[in-house]
Order: structure tokens, then C-alpha cells, then sequence
């Protein structure tokens, strides 16, 4: 599953529903195109309900399985729930887009609103998300332990520093754990703890996250993951990353009665991967060599929306004018140009 962050300047915020709907949907899109059938939206930058309802109009414009994860309190006016019950009416069945909440955690609010926003979240039927880490003497896991707060609904991302103590005590409570290898790699949140994670007893999950940052594909995410554990001590195997990226994930986000395996009964989501090509033939190995460039077909609940390497059905040319477009809006009002001369300031300044 792969989560989107978007951010732009304030000073154009009057045209950001428009960019949000852009943004989502070229990122269902390029899901799609990379094999990804499900995509877990964490958006946590809403500024008003125009700014929610673009990005839900764009995510069932794509017509791809996305859960939109609507961040409590960041954008959200605060208190959150009357914003929260206004978009769960909006997706309140079981079609290809449904919701979750993404929840602030004991770090960036009070334990009384975390108490809250789960009570709420259980009300809605919602599962829940936390970014979470520890530093220092932080224990935020322990912390929601003693208040009664962890659930078996709620996914932990990243959790870099998280003790093993509080690991073990997410497994206890059968809370999920979704681990963004090469975003943490990259922004310096520490190693991976997928090894940990199940040394105690969990079985983790994988994000993409940022994807301006890392690109957009679970193949470079599940090589990533591999590729550290292994070094650190020679765990794991490809089909335990395999699983995470479809059995488990499909758990985390409350789906696997409908997705995440081929199993009779459950929806037809599907990905064909060329195994001619040549960096793959005479031996497929998919975690450690697959890329988007073998996906030949999706299909997502029976719906081909890939076929022969092509997205079915999509005007990508008159996208890519718009999202041009909108980039050198943007740039514009912000006063930045695209002509590989800027720099950012200096944290000095």
C-alpha cells in the first residue's frame, strides 16, 4: 500500500483543491501502472472540505481500490468529528474507495483526544492509522498501553526507535506495522524494523510513503526491505516479502476478506508480470529484480485498467498538461524557477 503526501505553498490555496485532485489521481494512476491495486491516501493536508472532497472525487475518478486516510487535525478544522462524519457519509459503503482515520498520536496531541478521535473511529466503523517514532524517553506505545487505547485497528507507521517492549506489546493488542524502508533509509528516521518486528511477533506490512522522495513502486520497496535485513542479519525470505506487500497488507487496512490473495470469493485483483523481459529471463526473481516495467495487466475488482503495459481508458497527454500547468502555477506564485537555478535557503536564514 502506498500513501501519498502532497504539500504546496499557503499562498495558492485557493486553486489546491484543484491540485489535490491532480495529485491523487495521477498517484492511483501511477499505482496502477507500477502493479499497486490498493492505495492507502494519508492525507493529512486538507485546509477546508473543498481540499477533501477534490481528493475523493480524484481517487474515484482513477476507479482503483483506494482507502482515503483522512488526517485528524492537522488541515481538519479541530475538533475533528463533525469533519470526519461529514466524509464517512460521503464513503460509507464498500465501494472501491473507502476511508480510514489518521490519527495525531500522544506525541502531537492529548491523551484525551486520541481517547476521542479511537471512539469516534470505532463509532464510524473506521480503522486507524499513527506515524509514530521514539526518542529519547518517549514511549508513546506504552503510553497508549496504559490508557487503554491500543487496538487491533489501528496501523503503526514506521516506528523506528520503538522499543522491542513496545513492540511486543502492538503484537499482544494485534495492532499492524507498516514499514517505509526507503523513506526512513533516506530521511534519516533509522534502520528498518522489519527484522524486530517480527522477532516480536509481528507480521509487518510495506509503504512507499513519501513519493516525490522514493518513487512510487512496491518492487524498489520489497528490495529495499530485503536488502537491509538481510544485511543486518540474514533474516527473511522473498515470500515473506511477498506476503507483506499483499496478505498482511490487506489485513492492516481491513480488506482481507475482498483482497490481498487469490483466493475464490474474493475480488478479482490481479497483476500479470512479463517474465520474457530480459532483466528477469531465464529466472524470474521478482523481489530482488522486478520492476513496473514488468507489468504487463492489472486488474482491480475484475476491471482491467492495464493491459499490454498500458493504462486502459486514460488521457495521460491531457493529465500531464494539467499537472505542467499547475506545477508552474505553483512556482510561479511561490517565486521559484524552473530553470535549475534554485536552491533552497539555508536553515541558517
Amino acid at each position: 500500500m502506498s500513501g501519498v503526501v502532497h504539500d504546496v505553498p499557503k499562498c495558492v490555496v485557493d486553486k489546491k483543491e484543484a491540485v489535490d485532485f491532480l495529485l491523487d489521481a495521477i498517484g492511483v494512476l501511477r499505482a496502477e501502472h507500477s502493479g499497486v491495486t490498493t492505495m492507502l491516501d494519508w492525507y493529512h493536508v486538507a485546509q477546508n472540505r473543498e481540499h477533501e472532497d477534490a481528493a475523493v472525487a480524484a481517487l474515484r475518478d482513477a476507479q482503483g481500490r483506494s482507502i482515503f486516510c483522512l488526517g485528524a487535525g492537522w488541515g481538519t478544522p479541530d475538533p475533528v468529528d463533525a469533519e470526519i462524519r461529514r466524509v464517512r457519509s460521503d464513503l460509507a459503503g464498500d465501494g472501491l474507495v473507502t476511508m480510514a482515520l489518521g490519527l495525531r498520536g500522544p506525541v502531537d496531541t492529548s491523551m484525551d483526544t486520541v481517547a476521542r478521535e479511537l471512539k469516534l473511529a470505532a463509532e464510524l466503523g473506521l480503522r486507524t492509522s499513527l506515524h509514530v517514532d521514539a526518542g529519547g524517553t518517549q514511549r508513546p506505545v506504552a503510553d497508549l498501553r496504559e490508557h487503554g487505547l491500543l487496538r487491533d485497528t489501528t496501523t503503526f507507521v514506521h516506528a523506528n526507535g520503538i522499543s522491542d517492549e513496545e513492540l511486543r506489546m502492538l503484537a499482544d493488542a494485534g495492532s499492524s506495522v507498516s514499514i517505509s524502508p526507503d523513506v526512513e533509509l533516506k530521511m534519516g528516521f533509522g534502520s528498518p524494523m522489519t527484522g524486530r518486528a517480527l522477532a516480536a511477533g509481528l507480521r509487518p506490512t510495506l509503504s512507499i510513503d513519501d513519493v516525490p522522495s522514493v518513487g512510487g513502486d512496491m518492487f524498489s520497496t520489497m528490495r529495499t526491505a530485503f536488502a537491509v535485513q538481510r544485511g543486518l542479519d540474514g533474516g527473511l525470505r522473498s515470500r515473506d516479502l511477498l506476503e507483506f506487500a499483499t496478505v498482511y497488507a490487506a489485513q492492516s487496512c481491513g480488506l482481507d476478506a475482498r483482497t490481498g490473495s487469490i483466493t475464490p470469493g474474493k475480488d478479482a485483483d490481479v497483476i500479470l508480470l512479463r517474465a520474457d523481459d530480459l532483466t528477469v529471463f531465464p529466472i524470474t526473481t521478482i523481489v530482488s529484480a522486478g520492476h513496473p516495467g514488468l507489468v504487463d495487466t492489472v486488474l482491480v475488482a475484475g476491471r482491467v485498467v492495464k493491459r499490454d503495459g498500458m493504462l486502459v481508458g486514460v488521457d495521460l497527454a491531457a493529465l500531464r498538461t494539467r499537472l505542467v500547468e499547475s506545477r508552474n502555477r505553483i512556482a510561479a506564485v511561490a517565486g521559484i524557477p524552473l530553470d535549475g537555478t534554485w536552491r533552497p535557503r539555508p536553515e541558517s536564514e
